[in-house]
């Protein structure tokens, strides 16, 4: 047994949490994120928890590279192939607008991802059931590659319609691609997403072959890296539906690393759940750019579908369902042209950061007006490695917000905490009311550097009954990270009427997503594996599905009439009405195999005794239950022992975060040392 590793890389910091496998010890550590050149923040970090390398067992990476290089357009130079008469998929969309721009005449769809004049067409078709209605084209085929040729292209994604039915034309396609471009890399629809809608199909090809080439540049250069300084161990990555995968895999479907840091967190969340014994849990990550929001349902974490890179730009991958909105640390508070004072979504991030770091922001942030509420020590940041300027970030906030408002300096700082709680407790309405569960059966778990600062007035006002802030909530993704599994994840679209389903080709279906799912799995994990199934269901004329769970084992029509009952019964709790009569359909199979790591030994709070002996001392910290600043007690997280309540409202201090607990609440240690916190 020896450590393993898991790093994180956020809009501000770059987090490393390393477990001692043997003993159940994590050590932690938190550097500043360095945006042009990652590789650096993430030695950086790997570095500062001090583990020889010799020890290192495995690390596990949580990346963005990915996913930012789709937003701020400096992914590969790529070309779409499509069928004829579908050129112009990615531009058309699917005709719809954000709710955002609903009324807005100046609003423009997004610049697709790939420009016309390398977007090219093949004569072929297929039709839905799979039947060739025309060959492809061969001298059209290599007359196209010969063109792509002629654009310095880095990265190819072939596209065909129904190809998930019938994928031997891209297949066929991609051969004359390596043959004519052997440095071009080449992403198929049929094996990054064999599923219905083309428009969505086309895009996550098309963004899996933007971010291929710039992906494995990342990846291979932190291999060398790693290998350069000493260890010799696997580098995992972190999949977007919570589990891991090879760098390999990674680089093979890179695609399925976009969201893959904040999953970790979700995945850590439930594992906290599960050794505290409860497996209802909403938790809310708050980092230095974003806040997200995921609903863990009975030990399980939701999972989604689709979801967009940035609105216009969809993908469709199993992923954990967040719900993300622009509001974190680095969110930056302004006034509009209304006169209206607004938080986010844009972010100061890591660089020039908030004004208080003293690193060339100019512009206030949450950051700033939680300093300046008294509510982080100007000289604990980082533990103390980070020294925060308070008068330059008062001066921010009184020359651009409180100012031109005719507010109080206190009063504006308190405005620009209260308008970022609205904007984020809608967003765990969204994730809980508006999806059909009550708020107050759930617990709420919160984490990132700044999510305990804002979680006892969330959980409250939403009604959840108890918080739960775990240790070292501000490196926590990069710890749940350690709690993740082995996981692949496979889908092939079927499409029929329930009553008329083919049940031997479901089961054949079947039988083929879980021989390709072992396969996968087997290249890179040798432990045990489950292997769950799933199908994808709606109402005859619906536009959208409900996934359901399936049985394991040769399904027959039995198990096709519970299927259909646990859809009906899941419709009703989702939308509140369901249609017994009205006939189902069967759209998409769905399988995922899990190999099962061992799980962390999590390690027992040893301090005991009275809460006094971490207090540090007193401060003024504004409330607005107080109606302004009063003498507040501090204590040191490190130092508290479990049992003892402390009484609010007082702040609790540790190096990634700063808790507080409100006036009428109450807060104590339990057994691991997570911080628990109840109203009264």
């Amino acid at each position: 047994m020896g450590f393993r590793i898991g790093v994180d890389i956020g809009g501000t910091f770059t987090d490393v949490a390393a477990l001692d496998e043997a003993s159940g010890e994590i050590r932690v550590a938190k550097t500043p994120s360095t945006p042009t050149r990652p590789v650096k923040g993430v030695l950086d970090a790997i570095h500062k928890v001090q583990v020889l390398p010799e020890k290192v067992t495995f690390i596990v990476h949580g990346t963005t590279v990915g996913t930012n290089a789709v937003i701020q357009r400096k992914a590969a130079k790529v070309a779409l192939i499509t069928t004829k008469g579908f050129r112009d998929i990615i531009e058309i969309m699917e005709g719809n607008r954000p709710v955002w721009g609903l009324y807005d005449i100046q609003w423009e769809k997004p610049e697709p991802l790939v420009p016309r004049f390398l977007r090219f067409e093949v004569t072929e078709r297929v039709e839905h059931s799979g039947r060739v209605v025309e060959p492809l084209n061969l001298e059209e085929a290599n007359t196209v590659v010969k063109k792509l040729a002629e654009h310095d292209i880095e990265a190819v994604a072939v596209s065909f319609i129904f190809s998930y039915m019938h994928p031997e034309h891209e297949e066929r396609m991609r051969e004359i691609i390596s043959g004519e471009l052997p440095q071009a890399s080449v992403s198929l629809s049929s094996q990054v997403n064999p599923e219905i809608r083309e428009y969505q199909r086309t895009s996550t090809t098309v963004i899996d072959a933007c971010i291929k080439p710039v992906v494995r540049r990342y990846l291979e250069s932190l291999e060398e890296g790693l290998q350069q300084n000493g260890f010799r161990c696997g580098l995992m990555i972190m999949r977007s539906s919570g589990g891991m995968m090879t760098s390999r895999a990674a680089r093979e479907t890179p695609v399925h690393t976009i969201e893959s840091g904040p999953a970790a967190g979700v995945i850590g969340s439930a594992f906290v759940g599960e050794m505290l014994g409860n497996r209802n849990l909403i938790a809310i990550d708050m980092g230095g750019t974003t806040f997200k929001v995921s609903l863990i349902d009975g030990g399980s974490p939701r999972f989604k579908s689709q979801g967009e890179v940035r609105w216009g730009v969809p993908f469709r991958i199993p992923m954990i369902d967040l719900s993300e909105i622009g509001a974190g640390g680095g969110s930056v508070a302004w006034i509009d042209k209304g006169g209206v004072m607004k938080v986010g979504p844009d972010s100061a991030g890591a660089d020039p950061g908030p004004v208080c770091y003293g690193a060339g922001g100019d512009n206030p942030t949450i950051t700033d007006a939680n300093l300046i509420l008294g509510r982080l020590n100007p000289d604990y940041f980082l533990g103390g490695e980070m020294k925060l300027d308070r008068e330059a970030a008062e001066k921010a906030i009184k020359e651009k917000i409180a100012k031109p408002l005719g507010m109080d300096t206190a009063e504006a700082a308190m405005g620009i905490i209260e308008i970022s709680n609205a904007n984020m407790l809608g967003s765990m309405r969204v994730a809980s009311v508006e999806r059909g569960y009550d708020p107050r059966d759930f617990y709420t778990i919160a984490y990132g550097g700044a999510g305990p600062m804002v979680a006892s007035t969330l959980a409250k006002e939403l009604g959840s009954p108890r918080l739960i802030i775990p240790m070292n909530p501000g490196i926590f993704s990069a710890i749940g990270m350690l709690a993740a599994d082995v996981r692949f994840d496979f889908a092939q679209t079927y499409i029929a009427r329930m009553k008329d389903a083919d049940i031997e080709r479901i089961n054949a279906m079947y039988q083929k997503l879980g021989e390709r799912a072992e396969r996968e799995l087997r290249r890179s994990f040798s432990g045990a594996s489950t292997l769950l199934r799933a199908v994808d269901i709606r109402y005859l004329g619906q536009n959208y599905e409900v996934t359901i769970r399936v049985p394991s084992g040769i399904l027959g029509p039995e198990d096709l009439a519970a299927i259909s009952d646990n859809f009906n019964s899941e419709h009703k709790r989702l939308y509140g009405h369901c249609k017994t009569n009205e006939p189902t359909e069967i759209v998409t199979l769905r399988t995922t195999i899990v190999g099962a790591m061992p799980r962390p030994k999590p390690k027992r709070v040893a301090i005991s005794g009275y809460a006094e002996i971490a207090l540090k001392g007193e401060r003024q910290v504004y409330f607005p239950e107080k109606e302004g600043f009063i003498d507040c007690p501090v204590y040191e997280r490190s130092m508290l022992p479990s049992g003892p309540s402390l009484e609010g409202p007082c702040i609790i201090e540790e190096m990634d975060s700063t808790e507080i607990v409100n006036p009428g609440q109450k807060a104590s240690i339990d057994q691991y040392g997570n911080v628990l916190v109840e109203t009264l």
